[in-house]
């Protein structure tokens, strides 16, 4: 065992725990830390060698590296793998065995740590190694890491328990933005066992056909009239009632029927739409949400097109409605198809404006025909100054690109008329109706003035 404090007893003790006190077997190829069989065994040992162990699982992912490798390829992926194994190494306490337990995950585990503020403090130094650039080949890449901290005896009895735990920590500090710690609770496995009994619930409601649509008018402000109508998802769960998507449609989203779900809505509203074009002369559009899962298909374009002709709607019927966050996170093949179906005709929306990262910088690369202002400006908009200023903000940049504008939430006279006073002529919200079922919005539309 190396005692030596300075940074070259570090190394050296780090590349012995790796490499020369272990068979050739047990060290991972790539990255020369210990091999995810090797690591489990030593933690199996360290499970097993008191009756109520103490000692802490920290599990470190490195954020989004497979895009990463698909932007520079498996072979600076592999070197940035390496340098993250060696960082790891630096970093963690001379007792810690560090290990690679899955392609872009390393384990780090502190024998002799079980305080929880000593092993923050432990996770806090390695993530700010991890932190610094990477130099590759001259050029400078920040790969940023999460991490899920387990700390036992919390983490349960066996390998699998404790491993398990450490990776819901982790999935739990990746799904909140990344780039930091979590530590595992036991409510997380009661989150995850409730979210797959969920799942499969969603499942079944879509083979049984569960899932219907409301329709919230989008009216003219100064008349009235309705323009448009959003298409809004229900759950009518046999025992619990009629569910909004606040109590699954997160579940849904990540879901594998996420895709099939969303097709349907498209063939449901357009079918509607259809159905109101030859009703009415002046018939409203049909806005949709498009599931992050449709986006990602390559059908999307082929799809809409189809059922367009299938059902004799002309493209300006059909409105989809989809937040920059979402299109952000895709590629320039799901840009052109949007963009190709706006060329047809279809209107293509910006939902939820101004609560993304990067509202105006998307406007410049991804061009919509509609803003939509969220209900989280209009709610207060004629008490609060700074909702009020933002509010007339988009508005502005609204004229300014000349597209359209529509305030969603809108409950009150008041915020009417604010909206009306700025230059926004078109909204929906409880003041002009609620969600209804498509016969009553038809008995909405046949009564009002022409």
């Amino acid at each position: 065992m190396f005692i030596t404090t300075d940074r070259a007893g570090m190394v050296a003790r780090s590349e012995a725990q790796a490499t020369g006190a272990l068979p050739p077997a047990d060290v991972d190829p790539l990255t020369g830390v210990v091999a995810r069989q090797a690591f489990l065994k030593r933690l199996e040992t360290r499970l097993q060698s008191e009756a109520t162990p103490r000692f802490a699982l920290l599990l470190v992912g490195v954020d989004d590296f497979r895009a990463f490798n698909d932007m520079h390829g498996h072979a600076e992926g592999d070197a940035i793998l390496q340098q993250v194994a060696r960082r790891l190494r630096d970093a963690a306490p001379r007792d810690a065995i560090v290990g690679r337990v899955g392609g872009d995950e390393f384990g780090v585990l502190l024998t002799s740590i079980s305080d929880p503020t000593l092993v923050r403090h432990v996770s806090a130094a390695i993530l700010s190694m991890l932190s610094a650039p990477h130099e590759l080949n001259g050029r400078r890449h920040h790969v940023l890491a999460s991490l899920g901290a387990c700390v036992m005896p919390a983490g349960g009895d066996t390998t699998s328990d404790v491993l398990a735990a450490s990776s819901l920590a982790l999935a739990r500090a990746k799904h909140d933005g990344g780039r930091t710690i979590r530590f595992f609770k036991p409510q997380m496995r009661t989150d995850v066992t409730t979210r797959l009994s969920l799942v499969q619930a969603l499942r079944e409601a879509y083979a049984q056909r569960q899932f219907e649509l409301l329709y919230q008018p989008q009216v003219d402000l100064r008349d009235g009239r309705v323009l448009g109508a959003e298409a809004l998802m229900r759950w009518r769960h046999p025992t619990l009632g009629l569910l909004t998507p606040a109590a699954f449609i997160d579940a849904l989203a990540a879901s594998s029927v996420a895709a099939d779900v969303g097709m349907w809505l498209l063939h449901t509203a357009c079918a509607q739409a259809r159905a109101w074009s030859l009703m009415f002369p002046d018939a409203p559009r049909v806005a949709i949400n498009l599931f992050a899962a449709q986006l990602s298909e390559s059908r999307l374009l082929t799809e809409v097109r189809h059922v367009l002709r299938a059902l004799e709607l002309p493209p300006d019927r059909l409105e989809i409605e989809i937040t920059e966050t979402i299109a952000l996170q895709q590629g320039d093949e799901v840009s052109d198809q949007l963009q190709a179906l706006r060329r047809d005709g279809v209107t293509l929306t910006c939902d939820d404006f101004g609560t993304g990262y990067a509202s105006l910088s998307f406007l410049k690369s991804f061009p919509v025909d509609r803003l939509k202002i969220d209900q989280s400006f209009i709610r207060n908009v004629t008490q609060d100054n700074v909702d009020a200023a933002i509010v007339r903000s988009v508005i502005s940049v609204g004229q300014s690109l000349r597209i359209g504008v529509v305030a969603e939430g809108v409950e009150t006279a008041a915020q009417r008329d604010f909206l009306l006073a700025n230059g926004c002529i078109e909204a929906q919200g409880y003041f002009y109706g609620r969600p209804m079922p498509a016969n009553r919005l038809t008995d909405y539309l046949r009564n009002q003035p022409r």
